[in-house]
């Protein structure tokens, strides 16, 4: 048998929100990746509108330590936003469907303030803490001056991380990618002009490009699926991801 039928590519699609949840099964499948010598090459679809900084991050670290171990992975970016994007950024080539929106480089925190409406139904609450700052992310009340400055000096440094991931990743000046970090979307064609991607493809085209560097048959090509929860499958997100998304204030 000839390296060309020995060798594989596989597919793996990461969708939706990114979280805990959401991420885990990914890092553990990545490590295992590791050590399947068969597999040559990865596609890395990502379908995800971003999530929590942490596990964008942490993702984005598995990608990265399993290039450093070998193996080729492409990215074939459908919806890339925020922390889909610095996901994005560990992989060796980027390609995009024309019509899919990429970017959104930013940082955003978010916090629901229900005193004034749990008054007006009667609801009341109480709080017990030692901390004067411990209870500033819970929805009882709003953020004093001297803790929105904390949090944008925690949103800083996150975003300037953000920065140099995308700046290392694609090749592109720092100065460069700060000019286009708003938070802003971009259509695939936008983000081949700004760097952010390599080509507008289809899946088929992008994944022959990998098999010819892998060195392997595209009609072999292994698809790998995580599968979600129960529940989760149901209804589209579990509760858990709800309340993640809440408690990680500091978001991509």
């Amino acid at each position: 048998m000839s390296i060309f039928n020995r060798n594989k590519v596989a597919v793996i699609r990461f969708s939706g929100a990114i979280t805990a949840q959401s991420v885990t099964p990914y890092v553990k499948l990545l490590k295992k990746l590791e050590r399947m010598k068969s597999i040559k090459g990865i596609m890395f679809v990502i379908d995800s509108p971003g999530g929590s900084a942490i596990h964008s991050e942490l993702l984005f670290l598995s990608i990265k330590r399993l290039r450093e171990k070998g193996k080729i992975i492409y990215g074939y970016l459908e919806v890339a936003a925020s922390g889909g994007y610095m996901i994005a950024c560990a992989l060796e080539k980027l390609y995009a469907p024309s019509t899919a929106v990429i970017g959104s480089i930013g940082v955003i925190s978010i916090k629901p303030v229900l005193k004034e409406i749990l008054e007006k139904i009667g609801i009341g609450y109480e709080v017990v803490k030692k901390g004067r700052h411990k209870d500033m992310w819970l929805f009882t009340r709003n953020y004093s001056e001297e803790e929105r400055e904390s949090i944008n000096e925690l949103q800083e440094e996150i975003y300037s991380r953000f920065i140099e991931i995308v700046s290392e990743g694609r090749g592109i000046p720092a100065a460069d990618v700060l000019s286009i970090a708003t938070g802003e979307l971009f259509s695939s064609k936008k983000s081949i002009a700004l760097k952010l991607i390599d080509k507008v493809s289809g899946f088929d085209s992008a994944l022959e490009d990998l098999c010819k560097i892998a060195k392997a048959n595209p009609d072999k090509a292994v698809r790998l699926e995580i599968k979600k929860p129960f529940f989760q499958r149901i209804i589209g997100a579990s509760i858990n991801n709800m309340i993640e998304d809440i408690y990680y204030r500091v978001i991509y």
